[in-house]
């Protein structure tokens, strides 16, 4: 295991005696190409404007799932499948280390035998003028059901939905696909089942319809908790005793807006991770979203990286969100830029946030060698709801391996906590500009979330890799 891709304070397993990197490694201070000191740069946050408001999404998916299940073919005849699910795959997430990062949070399942259509088949039933094609996948087990179709290729007119009957709709899925390649993953569906319908409209449409094709070969499921079920006593939401709810600290309204849960699907297994979106100064009105490289990297993962939005509670310590409906899920992203220095990754979304979404300010100022500075953040630990900690930049935490100050940020927590699914998650100085995002944490007493006295909370340092964002956020 590499030590920069552990996250929480007790992510790493080695205590600081045998971490310490040589006394002579110091900060280091961002540079023009000339070696000079970089002039300061600073953009304020902004809002989203453009797009959907939450409650217009909610009413928008509701409208498109009514009209889909009028076009459902009868149960009787309606094609259902079920996927079997074994015990050591369920114990595969159940029993993960809360600890690591990326959390995992879910499996890939591989089908025996692809779900598909090739041409016209008789799985095309004649609904109110169109032609409708649909089947229904069930995991009894699952929280919720993410999809990979391969091989999409349909003609102009065809439109292939994922939805539920309980009001989540994602689509239309045209051509062949997102970008072109026929092959991707769907938003993931909450609860049980997920539909997967085609409609094609036209009096060409069977015609059209021979050389159609798409194919399912793979079903993600996703745990039905985000807390492990055994700690549900702890605190809220199942986290440890220290972590709060951010819906209880004014100090969290300013910036909460900001910050997405992330899921995506890395070889067979579900992972997740924190981020929030970045403001910039570049004509190109691009939704720039800052993560950890240790979460993710590569565009063939960020393309299919979806991002649950404002996932918090409702009231200072009230009911927990549920895993089994939350109202605006996007999926898609590009990388701009990434590396393991500075442990960043910052990504363009492919579809915008809400609408009212914050896109958090930044300064290019360091602060990892001046101590006593006042950070914050918020983050969703084990895949669930947005919790708020405080930080007070500490020069005298001593230093892990490969994490020199000044490339790292080092922080003592004075309120709350960060836990397994917090990496990533952007870290703002007093005038909520961003100056990080969360690494990990480094200490003799890693196993203990809740030590703010033996851990100290590390993240990666803006100022560090400035120059490599600075030609997209800045240019």
């Amino acid at each position: 295991m590499r030590f920069i891709s552990v996250f929480s304070r007790r992510f790493t397993t080695l205590a600081v005696a045998s971490l310490l990197v040589p006394a002579g490694i110091l900060g280091i201070s961002p540079v023009s190409a000339a070696g000079r000191l970089a002039a300061t740069v600073d953009v304020p946050a902004d809002v989203v404007t453009e797009g959907l408001t939450v409650e217009q999404h909610i009413e928008q998916q509701a409208a498109l799932t009514a009209s889909l299940l009028r076009e459902l073919p009868p149960a009787a005849s309606l094609k259902q499948i079920r996927i079997p699910v074994t015990a050591q795959e369920m114990a595969s997430i159940r029993n993960v280390d809360r600890a690591s990062s990326p959390l995992k949070v879910g499996f890939v399942k591989q089908l025996s035998r692809a779900i598909g259509v090739a041409g016209i088949d008789k799985g095309f039933k004649a609904q109110d003028g169109n032609l409708i094609w649909a089947t229904v996948v069930r995991v009894p087990e699952a929280g919720a059901i993410r999809l990979h179709v391969q091989d999409l290729n349909l003609p102009e007119g065809a439109e292939l939905y994922v939805y539920s009957r309980t009001g989540e709709a994602y689509g239309p899925y045209t051509g062949t696909g997102v970008d072109g390649t026929g092959d991707f993953w769907t938003t993931s569906i909450f609860g049980t089942e997920a539909i997967v319908q085609i409609r094609l409209t036209g009096r060409e449409a069977e015609a059209l319809l021979r050389n159609a094709s798409m194919k399912i070969t793979h079903v993600g499921v996703i745990s039905a908790t985000f807390p492990d079920p055994d700690v549900n006593t702890l605190a809220f939401c199942g986290n440890a005793t220290c972590i709060v709810d951010a819906t209880c600290y004014s100090a969290a309204n300013s910036i909460k807006d900001a910050y997405a849960k992330m899921e995506w699907i890395s070889g067979p297994y579900i992972y997740t991770c924190t981020g929030g979106l970045l403001n910039d100064s570049n004509p190109s009105s691009t939704n720039y979203f800052l993560t950890a490289n240790h979460c993710l990297s590569k565009a063939a993962t960020a393309k299919n990286v979806s991002f649950y939005w404002r996932f918090r509670t409702s009231s200072c310590n009230g009911a927990c969100p549920s895993n089994s409906g939350w109202p605006y899920k996007t999926t898609g992203a590009g990388v701009a830029s990434s590396n393991r220095n500075g442990d960043y990754t910052l990504l363009t979304l492919n579809t915008t946030p809400p609408a009212g979404s914050v896109r958090l300010g930044f300064t290019s100022a360091p602060v990892a060698n001046t101590n006593g500075v006042a950070l914050h953040r918020v983050s969703n630990p084990d895949f669930g709801p947005q919790v708020f900690s405080q930080h007070t930049v500490s020069t005298s935490a001593p230093q892990c391996q490969g994490w020199p100050r000044g490339e790292r940020i080092y922080s003592r927590d004075t309120l709350g906590a960060t836990d397994g699914g917090s990496s990533g998650s952007p870290v703002v100085n007093a005038s909520d500009q961003v100056v990080g995002q969360l690494s990990g944490g480094c200490g003799t007493n890693v196993n203990n979330v809740c030590d703010a006295v033996n851990n100290a909370t590390v993240d990666g340092a803006f100022a560090f890799y400035w120059t490599s964002v600075q030609p997209f956020l800045a240019p």
